[in-house]
């Protein structure tokens, strides 16, 4: 297990100087030149002798390669750089938004949960019936709608004509929890499809036989054995959506006026402040590294228990 997990540790390591080699490359291609957007977010009128000034200053000069390794040893020791836009430190900014996405994220992983299991044990019991039928109805619409889609309906049936949370301004409880819904919604369909065919193709094994001979009931046989062996598969998918989550809060933090790490991202990009914006991906990289390595490691804990369970 413990070479599997630094296997693994390598492999991530690569996904993240992946993403900063490919936000590195995407900024610098940007038909935008960042010196001039710099430049020009002081002064308007500034001459060409005042973008060339400040090309230097920055280092947007040097070749490529060099530029990328002073940014990687800088991002290394987490200085993403000052904010073109408010000349603050783009890690201070960054944590002050962080916790409002946290939140967010922590209560659509919630809602996914909630959602996704009772539903997915409800289809597999009433397997081919009505309940059956509504459930994998409902996985496929929620896997289909986008979640701007979702958060505009909830924004217009909740907040302007139900009027249950304010529509501009964030720090109501009920608007964080709609937004974690439509943030959720889509991401439960996947699970509920995952969690029941994995339920459905473990109920004819062997050990749900020998199971059965040993008098354990259903509900039994359900919990510790079926929901078991589908839990490394759910939970390697579950952790990939926390990473989703984060990364996906862009739009719908925008339509509930969440002042989080998506808003903040997409303001950097509208604002071509580029140090904001390779920030933030690069944060959002991390989070999704974290998260699939943690599940990972459930994933290797789970698996000795469920042999064991079996071989009972």
């Amino acid at each position: 297990m413990a070479l599997r997990i630094v296997k693994r540790l390598i492999y991530l390591l690569f996904v993240i100087v992946g993403i900063t080699v490919i936000s590195f490359i995407l900024a610098n291609v940007a038909p935008v030149d960042p010196a001039e957007a710099y430049a020009k977010r002081i002064n308007l009128a500034a001459s060409q002798e005042v973008v060339a000034s400040t090309r230097e200053e920055f280092g947007f000069d040097r070749p490529i390669a060099e530029q990328y390794a002073d940014w990687v040893s800088r991002i290394a020791l987490l200085d993403f750089g000052n904010s073109y836009a408010t000349k603050r430190p783009v890690i201070d900014e960054i944590a002050s938004v962080l916790p409002n996405t946290l939140s967010l994220s922590l209560i659509a992983a919630c809602f996914i949960a909630l959602i996704s299991v009772p539903l997915a044990i409800l289809s597999v019991r009433r397997e081919g019936g009505l309940a059956d039928r509504v459930v994998s109805g409902f996985s496929f619409v929620s896997a289909a709608v986008p979640g701007y889609l979702v958060g505009l309906v909830v924004l217009l049936v909740f907040g302007m004509r139900l009027r249950m949370f304010p529509v501009i301004g964030h720090g109501h409880p009920l608007s964080m929890a709609f937004a974690g819904l439509a943030l959720a919604l889509p991401m439960v369909g996947p699970l509920i499809r995952v969690m029941r065919s994995l339920i459905l193709e473990n109920r004819d094994k062997e050990f749900v036989f020998y199971a059965q001979a040993r008098g354990l009931s259903e509900n039994e046989i359900l919990r510790r054995h079926l929901l078991l062996n589908a839990a490394p598969s759910c939970v390697t998918m579950f952790a990939q959506n926390l990473g989703y989550l984060v990364a996906g809060t862009v739009i719908v933090e925008s339509i509930f006026s969440i002042s989080g790490l998506g808003q903040y991202a997409l303001k950097a990009s509208l604002n071509q402040d580029f140090p904001a914006l390779n920030g933030c991906l690069v944060i959002m990289a991390a989070f999704f590294v974290v998260f699939n390595l943690s599940a990972e490691l459930i994933g290797a804990r789970i698996n000795p228990r469920m042999e064991r369970d079996e071989r009972a």
